[in-house]
């Protein structure tokens, strides 16, 4: 009897101790992945892939946004993470997001997606298809795709519209500057054919001088603006806080070039919206203030 009892109490020992060696440890695991908090929302580092968001009412899915991210105003409150060059990767761990979107390609914030299981989206957007695109895609992640096929319907009705304003009118050459030195015309970056900007231009009743090239942004010199001879010059000078005596300065840095029509004709006009090169909803704006600077003598009806 007694040897029956003691080996009772051994079997009950040992299933004591191996519970304790194998499952708990288990369960241990499993108490400590249920209260791990679960990856969640977002992260946007790119104006125009922010904007969009709170376009298509799914900002609140939003944890942390661009440094640049500047509108709508709401953008004020919510955690920044840096920028496109240099994203800070240990604010982005911190907040957990389930996605990360950007503008363009940005090589570390792959990399930390893919170590982290984080979903990354890098989204082109330098045409309008492209831009068209972008929002469907960006409805299809953040689960608001009726959102976005509405935004996109409106904004090509928009540039229909324009478009069926400007399509009797002579197109006007223009050159669309993006970017140069002040009193420095030996440099200026410009848009090319295959830019969202060039067909803007196209639908606001313009021709770019170098609609021909297949880059989407370029370098050129000033002689190339002399042989192309603009009627116009517009110069994006997008979000820059310019004073009147600025302007006037930059203006005259083309005299240089005065045998150029549109510095003969004084038609250089400056772009000065932060989202004046934005690929983005307000783009149509855009396309409507160059389409009131080309053809002033016309009533547009914008």
């Amino acid at each position: 009897m007694m040897l029956f009892f003691c080996k009772d109490r051994f079997d009950t020992g040992l299933k004591v101790f191996y519970f304790s060696i194998v499952f708990c440890p288990l369960i241990c695991i499993g108490i400590a992945c249920s209260s791990r908090p679960e990856k969640s929302g977002i992260v946007s580092i790119g104006p125009n892939i922010t904007e969009i968001i709170f376009a298509l009412g799914a900002n609140q899915q939003l944890k942390g946004i661009g440094d640049f991210d500047d509108y709508p105003p709401e953008t004020q409150n919510i955690n920044r993470i840096g920028s496109y060059l240099s994203p800070n990767l240990e604010k982005i761990t911190s907040l957990k997001p389930a996605t990360i979107i950007v503008s363009g390609e940005i090589p570390q914030l792959k990399e930390l997606s893919q170590q982290l299981g984080i979903q990354y989206h890098s989204i082109p957007m330098d045409t309008l298809q492209q831009i068209y695109d972008g929002i469907t895609l960006i409805g299809d992640i953040t689960h608001t795709k009726n959102k976005a096929k509405y935004l996109i319907t409106e904004m090509k009705n928009n540039f229909q519209k324009l478009e069926e304003m400007t399509k009797n009118l002579d197109p006007v050459p223009t050159l669309l500057v993006v970017g140069r030195e002040p009193r420095d015309l030996s440099s200026i970056q410009v848009a090319g054919g295959q830019s969202f900007l060039s067909e803007i231009l196209r639908l606001a009743g313009g021709k770019n001088v170098f609609e021909d090239s297949t880059q989407n942004y370029f370098e050129i010199s000033s002689e190339q603006v002399l042989s192309k001879a603009p009627e116009v010059i517009v110069e994006f000078r997008c979000g820059e806080n310019l004073t009147q005596k600025q302007l006037d300065a930059l203006f005259l840095d083309w005299k240089a070039l005065d045998s150029v029509p549109a510095i003969q004709k004084s038609r250089i006009y400056f772009i000065l919206e932060s989202y004046g090169m934005r690929p983005g909803p307000r783009i149509c704006d855009i396309a409507q203030k160059i389409a009131t600077l080309l053809h002033p003598e016309v009533e547009l009806g914008l």
